[in-house]
């Protein structure tokens, strides 16, 4: 198990490295930092922004945002998916519903939120909206591969609705829905920032991008789009974590 992790980790350092140098060899062919910046200019981007006032506060609301949109899509969406997984009506009644939410543009749905919300929380909406279907659609079909065996054996033994759904139904459901929780957290992040991007909430990180792309500072953009690389992968790390324990 140990070598196995150690595998992992060299190729995972190998893949960064072969990743450093050709963004390091495109940069010196183009030969322009507002186009490509190099990998030096951007980490010393990223310590000035580490260590300027805005960085925590930036972090802090983005990743509130984040979470509290992140949260409602998980609550309500094994909420429902459950009802529509267990009872049929309820599903073909949500189908519209879900089959419109996961047609509408991600750009239509910011710009609607924006008409709707304020600019501090527009993005939670946005981050629902886009969240809540991944998240439903995979309660749904955890509840509906159950093997129709053990559903009927279940029934000859006259096991009570509850006991079915909490031994049978959530251990079937659960496998779907962590790894439909472990995508959907890195997307939601970038859903939000692409929100607070256009929103432009008062201290944010999508705020922070649009403020170095008005200065013309693309080593900014690239610096903040490694930290929230960074973040997103914090964020899917700790869901696994949890899933072990």
């Amino acid at each position: 198990m140990k070598n196995k992790n150690f595998r992992e980790l060299l190729y995972t350092m190998l893949s960064i490295i072969i990743l450093l140098i050709f963004w390091k060899v495109v940069s010196l062919i183009i030969d322009k930092e507002i186009l490509v910046p190099s990998p030096e200019k951007t980490f010393i981007e990223i310590i000035n922004i580490i260590q300027s006032a805005y960085f925590i506060p930036s972090l802090v609301n983005t990743l509130k945002r984040a979470l509290v949109g992140f949260i409602m899509a998980v609550g309500i969406g094994i909420f429902l998916g459950m009802m529509g997984g267990l009872f049929k009506p309820i599903y073909y009644l949500l189908r519209p519903i879900v089959l419109v939410n996961k047609a509408v543009p991600t750009m239509a749905m910011i710009l609607l939120a924006l008409i709707w919300l304020e600019s501090e929380k527009a993005p939670v909406l946005v981050g629902f909206v886009v969240i809540f279907p991944i998240i439903y659609e995979n309660v749904v079909q955890g509840i509906r591969n159950v093997d129709v065996k053990l559903i009927e054996m279940m029934k000859i033994y006259d096991v009570s609705r509850w006991d079915m759904i909490k031994e049978l139904y959530i251990p079937s459901m659960r496998t779907y829905l962590y790894g439909a929780m472990t995508a959907a957290m890195g997307l939601n992040l970038k859903i939000i920032i692409a929100a607070e991007v256009l929103s432009q909430p008062r201290i944010s990180m999508g705020t922070s991008f649009q403020i170095e792309k008005v200065n013309l500072n693309t080593a900014g953009v690239f610096a903040w789009s490694l930290i929230t690389i960074v973040l997103a992968g914090v964020l899917e790390q700790t869901l696994r974590i949890m899933r072990r324990n």
